[in-house]
């Protein structure tokens, strides 16, 4: 049950209801690449099947929404996001050594200019024209001093707890009000929450008498999730339109690991991971709860070879016949 734990951990660390599909961007990485370099753009679109979208902005952040019609990619969205990361990525070193290339022959040029600041005359503060221009040229190599969102050097550094990495204040202060995450790193600010419906219900109850393959000298864990029928709300796909209520029933040994990975459960509904409102994969209906990649037993045979796609309230369920 090792593996378990730790898979329901990243999990956790990795899911977040429709903040899954979103990637954040400084707007000069993202207006750089749409003017520069459309054709990267167009096919990355093309290979993953995905359109992108600006879903929300700051003065200095888009906010970028990955779309895929159903019943979509194998994998889901998490190719399509790694891919665009490494484009942003790719594009923002590009941008950069413009941005430092361009500083450095304003530079010299300055240098080369007439009066008092030439390679054979005194700056302002008396020191030759040469050495003004090593030291003109230096700072815009210093790499450390410029700030990843805006691309300037950095004003008032601050420099994230957990990672170390470093930003504008300004500029970090917006885009962790736009999403509670380091823009660098992607590591997590704060508690993560997903856009589960909020009026469902976890219930536990224990059978001694049950017991599972590989685990017959424990009882039995039951979870049942109910949802009643709701209404969407902002955070999900069609605000305003309704959804149908659903039961979904898991099961874990009753020993101590079981009992770990129950707890972490736990978390994951409190923080409303465990389920999100979209599109049934298997049916194509849409406006229905559905899980969110948090994999739960749903059969008390079998084991994870077994594994299928079912149906339960019109909505996919995964099920594994082992556990974990």
């Amino acid at each position: 049950m090792g593996s378990p734990v730790s898979f329901v951990l990243s999990r956790m660390a990795a899911c977040g209801g429709a903040a899954k599909n979103k990637v954040t961007v400084s707007k000069r990485v993202w207006d750089f690449l749409t003017k520069e370099s459309p054709a990267k753009l167009a096919r990355l679109k093309e290979e993953t099947k995905v359109s992108i979208m600006v879903d929300g902005e700051t003065s200095d952040i888009y906010v970028l929404q990955l779309c895929v019609p159903p019943p979509g990619p194998p994998g889901g969205l998490c190719p399509a996001r790694k891919a665009l990361k490494a484009l942003l990525k790719e594009t923002e070193k590009e941008l950069k050594k413009k941005t430092q290339r361009h500083g450095e022959l304003v530079g010299c040029v300055t240098v080369l200019e007439p009066g008092g600041t030439g390679l054979g005359g005194r700056g302002p503060t008396g020191s030759r024209g040469g050495g003004s221009a090593v030291a003109g040229c230096s700072r815009e190599e210093e790499p450390d001093r410029q700030c990843p969102i805006c691309l300037g050097e950095i004003q008032k550094m601050k420099t994230l707890e957990k990672c170390r990495h470093s930003f504008c204040e300004d500029c970090i202060t917006r885009a962790l009000q736009v999403k509670t995450a380091c823009p660098m790193c992607g590591r997590f600010y704060g508690q993560l929450v997903g856009n589960q419906p909020p009026n469902g219900r976890m219930l536990v109850t224990r059978d001694a008498g049950l017991l599972l393959p590989g685990y017959e000298k424990f009882g039995t864990i039951i979870i049942q999730y109910v949802f009643p029928p709701g209404v969407q709300g902002v955070e999900h796909p069609n605000p305003g339109v309704r959804y149908p209520g659903t039961t979904r029933v898991a099961y874990l040994p009753d020993c101590p690991e079981g009992n770990k990975v129950l707890g972490l459960f736990r978390k994951a509904f409190d923080q409303r991971l465990t389920f999100t409102v979209g599109t049934s994969m298997t049916t194509g209906r849409a406006n229905v709860i559905t899980w969110n990649d948090i994999h739960h037993k749903t059969n008390c045979t079998g084991g994870p070879q077994l594994y299928v796609e079912a149906e339960g309230g019109g909505v996919p369920q995964k099920v594994y016949g082992g556990v974990g």
